[in-house]
């Protein structure tokens, strides 16, 4: 009599465990994510390559250069792997890496990595380095 009263207390608890623990799997999995999240982004700087315009050459912001510090097992080949991922799911989040038109060069950098977020026109890039700019901390 005590075991089956026991079992029953078991079986609810776990079914009232359970409820939140799949809600919880269900928002994780349907609310997009920044692959530049999951790492630690320890400074932000703008990118400003040089324009050529006749003769004379000026510095134009296309974007964002972002410090991402080294982790155990972390490449930059691997790295720049999960970055392509990410913006080939093409999620639509308020992530540095769901800009139209974005180009991405990952380098190593000591203990870590500078990646280079870079788009075609200025306004693209000060849209990149606004969002970079939240990922530091």
């Amino acid at each position: 009599m005590f075991a089956r009263k026991a079992l029953t207390v078991l079986v609810l608890a776990g079914s009232v465990l359970g409820i939140p623990t799949v809600s919880l799997a269900a928002t994780a999995a349907t609310s997009p994510s920044c692959e530049l999240r999951e790492r630690h982004v320890v400074s932000v700087e703008p990118y400003r390559p040089e324009e050529h315009v006749g003769r004379a050459t000026f510095p134009v912001l296309r974007g964002a250069r972002l410090y991402v510090q080294a982790e155990p097992g972390l490449t930059a080949e691997w790295l720049r792997h999960s970055l392509a991922r990410h913006i080939a799911a093409q999620q639509s989040s308020d992530c540095a890496l769901d800009v139209d038109g974005l180009k991405v060069d990952v380098q190593s950098a000591g203990p870590g990595f500078w990646v280079t977020l870079s788009a075609p026109e200025s306004k693209t890039g000060e849209e990149i380095l606004r969002r970079a700019r939240r990922l530091v901390g």
